[in-house]
């Protein structure tokens, strides 16, 4: 008899004695037979990972490849390899979608609402990395389907209790806004005002759902608010749950307070005829946020603090082949979640560095403050974590990248979607930032191009192309 060594199934279809196609984080012929997946066999060898084959460049032929093929027939499981994070502590991390396997499975007919969401993220995601208009059309014709259940359903949830399914068809429909806005193609127009229907949907003050967090637009790296109790507040790993972790909580609470600031602040430095009372008003409550910013990152928990993986030197990065490779420290973490709400702290903080420096140049002049030079300090630190953090979010394995690197052997595995998704906005800030310096602009709209492009987030794509060289207030050296 050929021994084929320990079995790889799932408990649950060890148990059922069916053939498990080892789908991860759960089984999806589980999925599809409404059984709870009981997960895999912890084994020297047969360790649990998130396996994302190497992405290639789709070659020209009269039939479409094996992986391609494989992939267009199970965008669910295209969806959950790429997009899902289940947390190994939910006392550490969140996770990001994490309930959703189980969601889906929950019962033997899981909504076609939910399904449905996750399928037009899928194929949006699809479309850009094959550069397959035709997938990207059957998204959208989807996406303008469902809204109308979907307003159906927060009309429902209005009258009593949101529903974790509710919320998480919100978080996918956010996520195909960001996914499908890249190039604009025929009739886009139309789809810009359905957009527009969702966006007003989620942020209509009647709406469960509080989105206008830290940075008005729709930020997954951001835990959003609820406004009441959610049903189901115990379903594991969805990013936007109240979380138990007061990292979190604390975070949030100082983030939401930035958005109005920032506003406040640029409509007064854009405004010549601002008195300097107004102005020295609004400086005071930037210093204060600056103070409690200051008190989170020092108050932390050590299991959010990131770990040093190693150091690519100036000459390593140039010999690279690798578009992201660059000279400097490499961080890991805990888990992505951790490292996007690092981030986020991170690219708020600046943001906010950014408009102490403008405020406190407008009201002293070109006067060189004790201050000023501390904030800029401050803020070389958190761009210099940002960008620690790049290879993370990018590769499938940060110490295969280092050491890809080092060797100048090709180019690191490319990692999960999830990860060029949770790095955007915080690479924007770099690349829009007016005291981030030039260099970093450049290499950050680069890696902003290579996301859109090899990733297939449609927005890293706009936002490379809106990153024009901000006017800086003052050179850092």
């Amino acid at each position: 008899m050929v021994n084929y060594g320990v079995s790889r199934a799932c408990e649950t279809c060890r148990k059922r004695r069916k053939k498990c196609d080892e789908g991860r984080p759960v089984c999806r012929r589980c999925i599809k037979a409404g059984q709870d997946c009981l997960g895999y066999r912890s084994h020297d060898d047969l360790r649990f990972r998130h396996y994302t084959a190497p992405m290639t460049v789709p070659v020209q032929s009269s039939s479409p490849p094996a992986r391609e093929i494989s992939i267009i027939e199970d965008p669910v499981g295209f969806f959950l390899d790429q997009y899902v994070i289940c947390s190994a502590d939910a006392r550490v991390s969140r996770g990001f979608l994490g309930g959703l396997p189980s969601l889906l499975a929950k019962v033997h007919h899981p909504s076609p609402n939910l399904v449905q969401a996750v399928e037009i993220v899928a194929w949006a995601t699809i479309g850009n990395r094959l550069d397959r208009p035709d997938l990207l059309m059957n998204a959208r014709e989807q996406y303008v389907s469902i809204l109308d259940s979907f307003q159906t359903l927060l009309q429902c949830c209005q009258m009593g209790e949101p529903t974790v399914e509710a919320l998480v068809i919100a978080i996918l429909l956010g996520l195909y806004e960001i996914v499908s806005s890249g190039e604009p193609l025929p009739g886009q127009h139309k789809h810009v005002a359905h957009v527009r229907g969702v966006c007003a949907l989620l942020l209509n003050p009647n709406s469960p759902f509080d989105l206008l967090s830290s940075t008005q637009l729709f930020q997954v790296a951001n835990p959003l608010l609820i406004k009441r109790t959610l049903q189901d507040d115990d379903s594991p790993g969805v990013l936007c749950a109240p979380a138990p972790n007061n990292t979190v909580r604390n975070l949030d609470s100082i983030l939401i307070k930035c958005h109005p600031l920032f506003e406040r602040a640029d409509t007064q430095l854009q405004n010549p005829e601002t008195t300097l009372h107004e102005l020295q008003g609004t400086l005071d409550d930037a210093l204060a946020i600056d103070v409690a910013f200051s008190h989170w990152s020092t108050n932390q928990d050590t299991s959010w603090k990131p770990n040093i993986v190693g150091h690519i030197t100036q000459k390593n990065a140039e010999s690279s082949s690798c578009p992201f490779a660059r000279a400097g420290v490499v961080h890991s973490y805990f888990d992505i979640y951790v490292a996007a709400v690092m981030n986020t702290y991170r690219k708020t903080y600046l943001m906010l560095l950014d408009t102490l420096i403008r405020l406190t140049s407008r009201i002293k002049g070109s006067v060189q403050t004790d201050a000023v030079t501390r904030w800029e300090r401050q803020a070389h630190i958190l761009i210099n974590d940002i960008i620690a953090s790049i290879p993370y979010h990018l590769t499938d394995n940060v110490h295969d990248y280092e050491r890809t690197i080092w060797w100048s052997n090709g180019s690191p595995r490319i990692g999960r979607a999830v990860g060029g998704l949770l790095l955007l906005h915080p690479i924007f800030v770099l690349a829009t930032c007016s005291i981030v310096p030039s260099p970093i602009h450049t290499y950050v709209t680069k890696c902003l191009a290579w996301i859109g492009k090899t990733m297939g987030i449609g927005q890293a794509t706009l936002m490379s192309k809106l990153c024009a060289p901000p006017i800086s207030t003052e050179s850092m050296q």
